[in-house]
């Protein structure tokens, strides 16, 4: 381990949220999400201030599920017609007549496209979307991916297309016009990124949290077959099989599971369906945004992991710097120090170091990197555990190699 995360629990979302199994059986929104259940039910949980979104259809079921800031959609399991409820722009009127068959259905903040077989891609919404909804004609899709007031559609042709707000930097960017090797496109608030014919990723628009710059081996690497966006962050799912370790970049960074189903992202963070068995059966983790949205009011009740990774990026090392650029080695023990820090254990660095929770950054609070203490004895010593005393001190466990086994040794204390 060479990075600091934190983990929070609640108490029962898993016994809400089950199974996701296919495409879109997951969605996060900037105040709720949404998964398709194994009984083909749809289930939300979040903020129920705004919008009815959680006043599904009677006795509908569905097939896929997408989410948008005050209302949600889904394709039917009878005839895959896209069905919405809650407050979709513009209202539910606009939606076209129940045979119409859709593939796929994807939503933004403020409208949802939808694609049909023979690949023309439709959206509904109003002008509050500001031309997310002017789908060009005359072009046959293979996926859509709809972001904050914009949209972008894969072509059949490998190329992408985007169109609405002309001021979003992934509109405004002229990259999208050269792109001939796309497979599946992901459009985040002001990012989008997309899987290429080989596996690899690659992204464009704004890069202000890191959401833009996937990781070297991913921006190579021929095995990526998931990928979503959101408020600055991005995740793709990887590996010759299914489920696959999801890894993410931007303000959710690092590996959030090693048995990701689907993920999907939000401001508030992502989302991923994962297996809890060898049966198949799934449950949610849930990776809190770094500086992003407040969480949805009763995601926070579930029992559910939410990571969040302060500082580190999981490679070794010594420096102290802001979030992924902070190298540790080997952290074990961690205490919060009541002023707004967190102080670390780095152990094979034999170090103290204090983690700014608010801007991420790393310094280092007691010791000398990569020296270890003899203040305590002639043995190496490593601290290991911490825990808050009086006036803001941590005691600090050391430990001391004897006979091959790692014992209690001595404690000493640090004073910020």
């Amino acid at each position: 381990m060479a990075a600091v995360r934190v983990v929070l629990w609640g108490v029962a979302l898993a016994a809400i949220l089950h199974t996701a199994t296919a495409e879109r059986h997951i969605a996060a929104a900037a105040g709720h999400m949404c998964v398709v259940q194994a009984n083909s039910a749809v289930t939300c949980r979040g903020n129920t201030s705004a919008g009815g979104m959680f006043g599904l259809p009677v006795n509908a079921t569905f097939h896929a599920v997408t989410a948008g800031n005050d209302f949600s959609c889904g394709l039917t399991t009878v005839n895959s017609s896209l069905r919405c409820w809650g407050a979709l722009p513009g209202g539910s009127a606009q939606l076209p007549p129940p045979s119409t068959f859709f593939v796929d259905a994807h939503a933004g903040p403020r409208h949802v496209c939808g694609l049909i077989p023979n690949g023309p891609v439709y959206c509904y919404g109003d002008a509050s979307s500001l031309g997310a909804i002017n789908a060009p004609p005359g072009v046959a899709f293979q996926g859509v991916s709809a972001g904050t007031d914009y949209t972008c559609g894969v072509a059949r042709n490998h190329s992408v297309v985007c169109w609405g707000d002309g001021t979003n930097p992934v509109v405004a960017a002229s990259t999208w016009r050269a792109i001939t090797d796309a497979e599946h496109v992901a459009a985040g608030a002001d990012h989008a990124c997309y899987i290429r014919v080989n596996g690899s990723v690659a992204c464009w628009g704004s890069n202000s949290r890191g959401a833009a710059s996937p990781p070297t081996n991913l921006a190579y690497n021929g095995s990526v077959w998931w990928l979503a966006a959101g408020g600055g962050m991005t995740c793709a799912i990887t590996g010759p099989s299914v489920p696959g370790p999801v890894t993410c970049w931007g303000t959710v960074t690092g590996n959030i599971t090693n048995t990701g189903f689907e993920v999907a992202c939000a401001g508030w963070g992502c989302v991923a369906s994962t297996a809890a068995s060898i049966s198949g059966s799934g449950q949610v983790v849930v990776a809190r945004a770094v500086g992003g949205l407040p969480l949805p009011a009763t995601l926070a009740d579930g029992d559910r992991v939410m990571v969040t990774t302060l500082a580190g990026s999981g490679a070794a090392g010594t420096a102290n710097g802001v979030g992924a650029a902070a190298r540790f080695y080997s952290p074990r023990g961690m205490s919060l120090d009541g002023a707004g820090g967190l102080y670390v254990a780095d152990t094979q660095n034999h170090v103290i170091r204090w983690i700014n929770l608010v801007t991420r950054e790393v310094t280092t609070a007691a010791g000398v990197m990569g020296i270890s203490g003899t203040t305590v004895g002639p043995h190496r010593c490593y601290p290991s555990l911490i825990s808050p005393t009086a006036w803001r001190r941590m005691t600090l466990a050391t430990y001391t190699w004897q006979t091959h086994r790692m014992v209690p040794f001595a404690c000493c204390r640090v004073k910020r």
